[in-house]
């Protein structure tokens, strides 16, 4: 048997689970894999030719009966169970969260195809790996669950700053709704046409399109615009499943993301437009609910926006959940832009974008910064907008991001925007989009 030990930052209990499992199986092989490594573990797989492995976590304990026991269930695994879940006990667990899997059968795993585990740009929270793939695999296989006296798995500690709960909570509908999502064979009509531009964001993107694949209303379009990224961008849209709902273009240059929204624009076939950052995220039933309530709204309603679900990315690229964050129900436009508010999500009538010619690239800073704040002050000025009262957006707060970056730009933008004086608008959508 080959066990994979995971979270193996703490030493004590990392040196723990090695003495117990060369005391109670010497001949078992035993792989470490610090920080949820799942490339490792992927690669390692490769190359393995048992028919069962086992993943414990750092400070797990296994008896001596364990081993008996193990051989007696497996012997009477059914052949469609894709392993063995051993229950941890309320002691050891969240609320409505089991343990992971202990045993997978090695031909379930495979079946899922390369990569078999999904690795860190897939998932926010590498330590969700084991979960995620149980998830995706109940598709095609079950599950076997056991309670055993012979297991002691370590008691979960976490960081103060760590909402362990919450975070749960968040997350695991979206790793379940792909579980269940079967892609479409032909492209419905879309009801709204959601819009990523994209720039040097690889490491977060991926999960940005998942988070929409895995919205509970299907009829939606995603149009990716790649701002001629410089990273990896290109060969993880490679590795996207053949879904005719998302189309993808990239731009030769860098032209920034009032000219990225204007091109998305000028091919979105929906009446609605949702803009999605690259590193933010959707929960599964945002769209279902921005549209139920779009159907409700008067011509004039240009844009429909909600409060959103706020996470701070540390140093190490952990994510600190912050709370729900609530936007101003009756828009005001100067305390708008005094208080600098983001507002999310941003649901826009495509109608009213074209009667506006979209997006500003006149605007200084070429509408690469403070584009949505433009639009919706723009709209404002003749349209109604209207606030959706619950959280509707997983928003990223990033200091590598570029509003951040040129944060102290901001003053003298916001003092040209106060002084215009007619209805600005932008340039048309003019700027084709190449495929």
């Amino acid at each position: 048997m080959l066990v994979y030990v995971l979270g193996t930052s703490n030493k004590a209990h990392t040196d723990a689970t090695i003495a117990n499992l060369s005391h109670i199986a010497p001949n078992w092989s035993v792989m470490l894999l610090h920080d949820y490594d799942a490339a490792a573990l992927n690669d390692h797989l490769l190359a393995y030719d048992q028919p069962f492995f086992m993943t414990l976590h750092a400070g797990d304990l296994l008896s001596s009966s364990f081993i008996s026991e193990l051989s007696t269930q497996l012997a009477a695994l059914p052949e469609h169970c894709a392993g063995i879940v051993y229950e941890r006990g309320a002691a050891n667990t969240l609320h409505n969260l089991s343990s992971p899997p202990l045993v997978w059968r090695s031909s379930a795993v495979r079946s899922s195809g390369r990569p078999f585990f999904l690795e860190k740009d897939e998932l926010p929270f590498a330590n969700y790996l084991l979960y995620d793939n149980q998830f995706q695999l109940k598709r095609e296989w079950s599950w076997q669950t056991i309670n055993s006296k012979w297991w002691q798995p370590q008691a979960k500690h976490y960081p103060k700053w760590q909402k362990a709960q919450e975070e749960w909570d968040l997350i695991r509908p979206i790793l379940e709704a792909g579980s269940n999502t079967a892609l479409p064979k032909a492209k419905p009509t879309p009801a709204i046409s959601i819009v990523i531009c994209t720039y040097n964001n690889a490491d977060y993107l991926l999960w940005a399109i998942r988070s929409v694949i895995a919205q509970s209303m299907p009829d939606w379009e995603l149009i990716i615009m790649d701002d001629a990224s410089s990273d990896n961008t290109q060969m993880k849209l490679a590795s996207l499943p053949a879904d005719p709902r998302i189309r993808t273009y990239v731009n030769q240059a860098n032209y920034g993301k009032s000219h990225c929204l204007n091109a998305a624009l000028s091919v979105a076939e929906a009446p609605w437009l949702l803009e999605l950052d690259a590193d933010d995220w959707l929960p599964p039933d945002a769209i279902r609910r921005l549209l139920n309530t779009a159907d409700t709204l008067a011509h004039d309603t240009s844009l429909l926006y909600g409060d959103y679900y706020e996470w701070t990315e540390g140093a190490r690229k952990q994510l600190i959940f912050g709370g729900i964050r609530k936007t101003p129900a009756e828009f005001n436009a100067e305390a708008f832009l005094a208080g600098a508010l983001p507002i999310a999500p941003r649901c826009y009538r495509v109608e009213t974008l074209h009667s506006i010619h979209g997006w500003m690239v006149n605007a200084p800073y070429e509408g690469r910064l403070y584009e949505d704040f433009e639009i919706i002050i723009r709209l404002s000025h003749a349209h109604r907008l209207k606030h959706l009262p619950e959280p509707l957006y997983h928003r990223r707060v990033r200091q590598s991001s570029i509003t951040h970056q040129h944060s102290e730009k901001y003053a003298g933008w916001m003092k040209w925007m106060k002084e215009q004086t007619v209805l600005l608008r932008g340039d048309g959508g003019d700027t084709q989009p190449l495929t």
